[in-house]
């Protein structure tokens, strides 16, 4: 036991920073239906194409069979997905994979585990629950002494190689899965690049290039045989000593995968048999933590791979690149701006960040896309942060947010909205989120929105205030304000007096007033 605590210890000290890699906290709260409406409304992963697509997010999976007309929430606990939120997926037709996470409280704080990987064959209808990718715990006897082995071995073109057992689930949550129509691929902290060759019943270790070499390849291996003996543990497949061994996402297709670690970009050709090794200090890539990646086919047949980067502090940086195929180049076009995920048709590609979503023609000159909303400003994403984004086969721009999902057919010109909503909340007359966290929650344009939803007729007029638990009147929000919509409607309140100023912690009661009806609803904030 002894070993797994440091192998735990180890791989946290690494980096805290990778526990900022995916925007979501994970819950372990779930209903016991699948409903009907996105089962949450941060949505950290879309994918699939066509009318069916899957959308992830840090309460539970969800999925549109009619192209966004409606949506359909699956619970962990009834669908045997497995704990906590998603945090990737991969779809080929009916066959949906699932990798789930939750937070972990630990002797070193709050990590994340890897809650399992859930596959579907027949479009959600049921679903196989995996669990988590991870080696065998090998014990050893010696007499009385009982311990635990650290490697096992692996055979790497008539090599042994050494390799780290990863046999806990906490540093091992699955960041991102892909198929390729043979291979399954799963990357993970700890856990670094695995392949499953059986729909993910099973899973096998793949070995990447060492952090200093540029090729992995039988040549490689045939010239560096007798030093990868003398050294057998430096050339160990090794988190701890190599970040390219530390994998965060991957695109495949046919035989070409390309992975992103915290060591660089990896290409293979040949199904994960041999690799290029990209990184800033040998190409033109903007830094060496790669963090999503993205294929782009464009109109004359030729294509890019795109790579978000992270600095390292060793003299790269935080941005986007893409490798053109023509070329054999990595160029560097949008720099300063954590992406999140990358989407891409032949014509356009998507850049989902903290500060929104930009959008590119070129590939080489970016704009910040406006805030999202309904034409008649009826809906609104309340939400700086975008951290997702697809472009489906029709040509629709498919965006997840910290408040809901936003879909345009229109080249991001316009937008449909769709959130998550309490399914045990039948009034019409509500607050969230509850409790309220001013500085955090629902931030748009720097500033935290408490969202009061309410139900209105065109021409009624309408008042909102704000008390506090004595009933001193803290903010008015609206003040006898005639509704141009019919139907319900939200306005929005910052968590701020009259003055200007955070409201103390407490409860609060927000009065809503249409016409001569009067509703009542109440809010704890939290500061």
């Amino acid at each position: 036991m002894k070993r797994l605590i440091f192998l735990v210890f180890s791989i946290w000290t690494i980096s805290l920073q990778a526990q900022l890699l995916r925007p979501s906290h994970y819950s372990l709260a779930a209903t016991d239906t699948v409903y009907n409406g996105l089962i949450g409304s941060s949505i950290s992963d879309i994918a699939g194409s066509g009318d069916t697509l899957w959308l992830g997010s840090g309460h539970g999976l969800s999925a549109t069979y009619d192209n966004g007309d409606s949506f359909i929430g699956f619970s962990p606990r009834y669908s045997n997905l497995g704990r906590g939120g998603v945090s990737a997926l991969a779809v080929q037709g009916d066959t949906i994979w699932a990798a789930m996470g939750f937070d972990s409280t630990t002797a070193f704080g709050d990590l994340k585990a890897g809650g399992g990987i859930s596959r579907s064959v027949d479009g959600g209808a049921s679903w196989t629950r995996l669990g988590q990718p991870m080696d065998s715990l090998q014990m050893i006897i010696e007499g009385s002494d009982t311990s635990y082995a650290k490697y096992s071995e692996m055979n790497l073109f008539g090599v042994s190689i050494l390799t780290v057992d990863v046999v806990t689930e906490v540093q091992n949550i699955t960041y991102d899965l892909a198929y390729d129509g043979t291979r399954l691929w799963a990357t993970s902290f700890g856990g670094g690049l695995r392949v499953s060759f059986d729909l993910g019943d099973s899973w096998q270790r793949v070995m990447l290039p060492w952090d200093d070499q540029a090729r992995l390849d039988s040549n490689v291996i045939d010239d560096m045989e007798s030093e990868i003996l003398d050294n057998p543990e430096y050339y160990a497949l090794d988190p701890l000593i190599h970040f390219n061994h530390i994998a965060f996402a991957v695109k495949a297709w046919n035989d070409t995968v390309w992975v992103g670690t915290s060591g660089g970009v990896n290409r293979s050709v040949d199904g994960g048999v041999s690799w290029d090794h990209f990184t800033f200090n040998n190409s033109n890539i903007s830094g060496n933590w790669v963090i999503a990646l993205d294929r782009q086919s464009l109109a004359d047949g030729s294509e890019r791979i795109w790579a978000s980067t992270i600095t390292t502090g060793a003299g790269d940086v935080t941005g986007l690149s893409f490798y053109d195929d023509e070329t054999n180049y990595w160029r560097a076009p949008h720099l300063g701006y954590r992406v999140w995920n990358i989407g891409s048709d032949a014509h356009n590609i998507y850049a989902a960040t903290d500060q929104g979503l930009w959008k590119s023609k070129d590939g080489l000159h970016f704009v910040l896309l406006p805030n999202f909303h309904h034409d008649d400003y009826s809906e609104i994403i309340y939400s700086d942060a975008v951290y997702s984004v697809l472009v489906n086969h029709d040509g629709a721009v498919w965006v997840g947010t910290g408040d809901g999902l936003a879909v345009s057919n229109n080249e991001g010109l316009s937008w449909n909205i769709h959130k998550a909503r309490s399914t045990d909340n039948s009034d019409e007359f509500y607050a969230y989120p509850n409790p309220f966290t001013p500085r955090y929650d629902k931030v748009l344009n720097g500033q935290g929105n408490l969202i009061i939803r309410y139900s209105a007729e065109a021409g009624e007029t309408v008042s909102i205030n704000v008390f506090d638990f004595a009933m001193h009147g803290v903010r008015e929000v609206m003040d006898n304000i005639p509704s141009t919509l019919s139907g319900p409607q939200e306005r929005t309140w910052n968590g701020r007096n009259e003055g200007g100023y955070l409201v103390s912690n407490g409860t609060y009661f927000i009065r809503i007033e249409v016409d001569s009806d009067i509703h009542w609803t109440k809010v704890m904030v939290i500061n």
